[in-house]
């Protein structure tokens, strides 16, 4: 009994130094894991750091590889192919006919404010860069470009309507003509980009070149009926004359290849002519002065630009 109770105190003892032992190693461990996974955490937080720094978000020393790697890439001078439709409206003015030697007739147009004339283009050209344009910039850019450009335009209209007034006098408006028009035209232009900024840009263009222009004639009484002793047909023409053209327009940018054009253009067609020979009708001693006006057009289109 003696025994027990002396070697009782020492097992108490001894249960008590190994708990304690047991607890400070794991106190330690807890302490050595907090410290590892802290250290990893501030080192993660450093290379995010850097990192974040280092693609612009301040003046980390890899900041200059950022810029290099951000800088608006300089535009690169290209050919292109061009494609476009488009709808316009004849400006024919106020023409003369010329039916016998002694009345001449005064051809008035009515639809000049139609735009029921069928357009379209193709084209080529060569777009260079001036000093220092860049590609997309996302600031305003002026003149950035110029482009030669050569054009071929097709307008094809069913006519060309208006009044006749017979002797040049208004109160003898008893006729009506329709003058069919089929126009081709090559053309030296020039498009110089005014202003850039991002995907778009404002441009002016024009030029000069030649038109091929056919016509012909014919005229019917106010009412639609054929006058049968009155009536005059005169057959197509073709017509050859030095043309000229100024306009704007917007583009935008697709991607590096491909860009889409609105195009506003004025033409001046020159002075066209119809035949003088044809069906003359009844008309007593007819001496055929051809129809003559000068024709204007005024045209919008819509055109893909294709980078070559």
């Amino acid at each position: 009994m003696k025994l027990r109770t002396k070697v009782l105190p020492y097992f108490f003892v001894c249960c008590l130094a190994v708990n304690s032992s047991a607890f400070a190693s794991s106190t330690t461990t807890t302490t050595q894991t907090h410290r590892v996974t802290h250290h990893a955490h501030k080192h993660v937080q450093k290379h995010t750091h850097k990192h974040k720094y280092k693609y612009g978000y301040g003046k980390y020393k890899g900041e200059s590889d950022y810029k290099q790697l951000v800088a608006p890439v300089k535009s690169a001078n290209h050919f292109e192919v061009i494609g476009g439709l488009g709808i316009a409206k004849l400006n024919a003015g106020n023409g003369e006919l010329g039916v016998t030697s002694s009345e001449t007739d005064k051809l008035v147009q009515t639809n000049s404010s139609s735009w029921n004339t069928f357009g379209a283009q193709l084209g080529a050209g060569y777009v260079y860069y001036m000093r220092g344009a860049q590609q997309y910039a996302d600031h305003v850019q002026y003149f950035p470009s110029i482009e030669p450009e050569l054009n071929l335009y097709y307008l094809s209209s069913n006519s060309i309507k208006g009044n006749v007034w017979r002797f040049n006098n208004s109160n003898f408006n008893q006729l009506t003509y329709d003058i069919p028009l089929h126009s081709t035209r090559l053309m030296l232009d020039a498009a110089l980009t005014l202003a850039s900024y991002k995907r778009f840009s404002v441009y002016a263009i024009g030029g000069i070149g030649n038109a091929w222009n056919r016509t012909s004639y014919s005229d019917v009484d106010g009412a639609n009926t054929p006058c049968p002793d009155q009536r005059l047909s005169l057959g197509s023409h073709n017509n050859s004359n030095f043309a000229w053209e100024a306009g704007a327009g917007l583009t935008f940018a697709f991607n590096n290849r491909i860009n889409l054009s609105a195009e506003y253009l004025y033409t001046n067609l020159g002075r066209i002519k119809t035949s003088g020979s044809g069906n003359s009708g009844l008309i007593t001693a007819p001496v055929i002065s051809p129809a003559h006006f000068n024709l204007k057009t005024q045209t919008a289109l819509l055109a893909l630009h294709i980078a070559l």
